[in-house]
């Protein structure tokens, strides 16, 4: 029996694995706070408590399709959810592929209106400069592969943290008065089933983030290893959702009701510090936000689309580039939408969808299929050219 177990739980590729799965997570709705506000603070005092239930139940599918990716050695979303879904795989893995594809235009086109609205409100300029800044570096760091993109959500994950970490503990200081009020005296401006309801719902529709967590997992060979992304991912995004919705929670109820507040809410918040250093940090914080989500997400469909265009092309990477750029023009029209309706009517839906085509699924057949190509694993049977630790 090999030993399946004897991999590192915290090694560079799960460091960067969860990297990338912070790096999706704060995008432009988490670095704004228009999320913070739709999901969390506008319902009460449970805010700050309620990311640690959104985030450990993206961190057990997260486990769960990173186990399905290990076993099989394969690293596109739709195929992860081909191997999962046995022995319906052709009717339910077939329609989560294509509304999963679907699904990876909200993200990016949150960053690209996040952009707009930033390069508007702190700069001044025309917002086509930022969408196109993001365009160009969203696509270079894609066209490089599974390990560029680690390496780069890392070093930003480190930067993200720093700032995240810098503003909200003076955001969280200058509005404690309020925010220690709203836990103390349990205030609920709705309800605590809405509030409840609302927090599963944005685990819910991040959970769809294990797509990007994947397609940058290329070279995982041990089962501590998905643990270890796992409990690292749990771990920081807990920490930095709750952070920056207690911060925000200092502002309330203003930053529910104000029609710019509710726009970009941190914004809000860090304008009211005055603090002249913030207003360089923010808009760094923000924009590397957008950046690094747009990377995930891009990077995704990029190996999805790659297996069915340009099959024919020796060039990798001029075969991404194109892939990216073609599919960063499609979240260019649907960005136009507007930051507020992607988040707070798109991210919805797509949660309530994704209960029925990949939560219920993952936990049920994703899990069967586990154990069974477990026990292959443990026998040392896998078949040829699945078994990637004989050289480990």
């Amino acid at each position: 029996m090999q030993k399946v177990n004897k991999g590192k739980y915290f090694n560079s590729l799960t460091i960067g694995v969860a990297a990338v799965w912070f790096s999706s997570h704060c995008g432009a709705g988490f670095a704004s706070g228009t999320q913070e506000v739709a999901y969390f603070v506008r319902h009460g005092y449970l805010a700050p408590f309620m990311p640690i239930w959104a985030m450990f139940l993206v961190g057990m599918l997260m486990y769960v399709t990173l186990e399905i990716s290990r076993l099989h050695q394969v690293f596109s979303y739709s195929s992860i959810v081909q191997k999962a879904y046995v022995p319906i795989q052709k009717v339910l893995g077939t329609t989560y592929d294509i509304i999963q594809t679907l699904s990876m235009l909200l993200a990016p086109a949150a960053c690209l209106a996040g952009g707009a609205a930033l390069f508007n409100q702190i700069f001044g300029l025309p917002t086509f400069l930022g969408t196109l800044v993001m365009l160009v570096l969203t696509v270079v760091v894609c066209i490089f592969g599974a390990k560029v993109v680690r390496m780069f959500g890392t070093a930003l994950t480190v930067l993200m943290i720093v700032c995240v970490g810098i503003i909200t503990v003076f955001g969280i200081k200058a509005n404690w008065a309020n925010i220690s009020w709203h836990i103390s005296t349990a205030k609920m401006y709705t309800s605590v089933g809405q509030s409840l309801w609302y927090g599963t719902l944005y685990g819910l529709f991040q959970s769809g983030i294990w797509a990007a967590g994947c397609a940058s997992a290329v070279g995982i060979r041990y089962r501590n290893e998905a643990k270890g992304v796992a409990i690292t991912g749990i771990i920081l995004n807990t920490l930095m959702l709750s952070a920056v919705v207690m911060m925000i929670m200092g502002g309330m109820p203003t930053v529910a009701t104000d029609a710019k507040a509710k726009l970009l809410p941190t914004l809000y918040i860090v304008n009211q510090l005055t603090i002249p250093a913030f207003s360089v940090i923010y808009p760094l914080l923000l924009f590397m936000a957008l950046i690094t989500t747009a990377v995930g997400f891009v990077f995704a469909v990029q190996g999805r689309l790659g297996l069915i265009m340009f099959k024919k092309m020796e060039n990798q990477k001029l075969k991404n580039a194109i892939i990216s750029t073609m599919w960063l023009i499609v979240i260019w029209a649907v960005s136009q939408l507007g930051l507020l309706v992607i988040i707070q009517k798109g991210y919805a839906y797509l949660g309530y969808i994704y209960i029925f085509i990949l939560v219920i699924p993952m936990f049920t057949l994703g899990v069967m299929n586990i154990k069974k190509y477990r026990k292959l694993e443990e026998a040392g049977e896998l078949p040829p050219g699945l078994d990637n630790r004989v050289s480990a």
